[in-house]
């Protein structure tokens, strides 16, 4: 029953890194997808000016400064850039947050956008909901469910359902239908133009949080957004590096292994001499002027330790995680670091857990990689290698 338990725990992670082989990611000043070209995976975008005019059946994620999204995208865009224009022809889902956002075409889901100036064209059809977050906010599409927002100036020329918006201004033109209440929260009075029609209530709250707070509660969705993807690609971005640190230093990295394996306890011990004296050294460095040159690279030697130590671990974890099922033969270090390193990566998001993982990867991992080195390098000393 216990090696069943592992089977379907390997099982699922598995299943969190196999969408990372399919994939493609394209880089340069501008990158242009052509409307003949199909891309059947996610893809990843990072240039000054963007240009997808094909058919993708995947996700699309886009940072630049200008980006134009005209083609078919079977899954959900998520882009960020100075001037974003999205006219698709079908889409699922778009998170964009940029200075200047326009949306057009069909969009199957709902639509999260922060920036500057937000507009919906008339020609946009919106499927479920829509949440803004900027300065201007205008729509002149049709949005199937509510909007929902906090914006300085909203105009709306569309169709949609509820309406609750955060604005200190809000105008309602002639041949707008809010199939729903109109719910403004600030201190004036909507303008509502003769022609507009609106079957529920239309009302006004006193807004309950200003200034800075309303400032931080209305980007508190977005930073949440950034502070995720940003884990995902930092956790991408290791899995890339200790690969190479595999390929490139694999006895290296064996020997590293063996140190924690041997003597668990004194790589332990290592670490948390490590993390202390390390910046203690650093900070006495920095006083005395002449150590100016030794104090950066101590900060650039702690900033490896801390960056390394979670990829160390995560192969002495997966390599003993592997052995429970294979009780003979040698094991690849490449299986066993994608083993561990998801292993260590899921748990780290347990809460409290999560955090008593990081803190002993890290401890163990410093050590491991302190110890380890000093080692190698009074082995070498001795072979007179150096």
């Amino acid at each position: 029953m216990r090696n069943l338990r592992w089977v379907f725990s390997l099982f699922f992670m598995f299943l969190l890194v196999i969408p990372c082989y399919a994939l493609v990611i394209k880089t340069g000043e501008t990158v242009e997808i052509d409307r003949d070209e199909l891309i059947d995976d996610d893809l990843i975008i990072f240039a000054q000016k963007i240009a997808i005019n094909g058919r993708v059946n995947g996700d699309v994620w886009v940072f630049g400064r200008d980006i134009m999204i005209n083609g078919d995208v079977y899954g959900t865009i998520v882009s960020g850039g100075a001037d974003i224009n999205i006219d698709v022809g079908n889409a699922g889902t778009v998170w964009s947050a940029g200075g200047e956002i326009n949306i057009a075409g069909d969009i199957e889901k709902n639509i999260l956008l922060f920036g500057g100036e937000l507009s919906v064209d008339e020609d946009a059809t919106i499927g479920k909901d829509i949440r803004a977050f900027g300065g201007k906010f205008t729509v002149d599409g049709n949005i199937g469910g509510t909007i929902r927002g906090s914006v300085g100036n909203f105009t709306m020329a569309g169709k949609s359902g509820d309406i609750f918006i955060d604005s200190d201004k809000i105008r309602v033109k002639s041949g707008a239908e809010i199939d729903g209440d109109l719910v403004l929260e600030g201190e004036v009075e909507p303008t509502i133009e003769e022609g507009a029609r609106i079957t529920g209530e239309t009302r006004v709250k006193k807004s309950s949080v200003e200034g800075e707070e309303a400032f931080a509660f209305a980007f508190a969705p977005f930073i949440a957004f950034f502070i995720a993807f940003m884990k995902v690609v930092c956790f991408i971005a290791k899995i890339i590096v200790g690969v190479i640190l595999i390929a490139l230093c694999g006895k290296f990295v064996r020997r590293i292994m063996d140190t924690l394996t041997s003597k668990p306890w004194s790589c332990l011990g290592w670490g948390f001499l490590g993390l202390v004296v390390i910046p203690v050294a650093v900070m006495i460095l920095f006083v005395i002027l002449v150590g100016f040159p030794f104090a950066f690279f101590g900060i650039y030697v702690y900033t490896i330790l801390f960056y390394l130590s979670s990829i160390f671990v995560g192969l002495v974890v997966g390599e003993k995680i592997i052995q429970l099922f294979k009780k003979e033969g040698e094991i690849s270090q490449y299986l066993s670091f994608i083993v561990g390193i998801i292993v260590i990566f899921v748990l780290g998001l347990i809460p409290v857990l999560g955090v008593i993982i990081k803190l002993a990867v890290l401890l163990f991992g410093v050590g491991m990689l302190l110890l380890g080195s000093w080692y190698l390098l009074r082995e070498i000393k001795e072979k007179k290698l150096i």
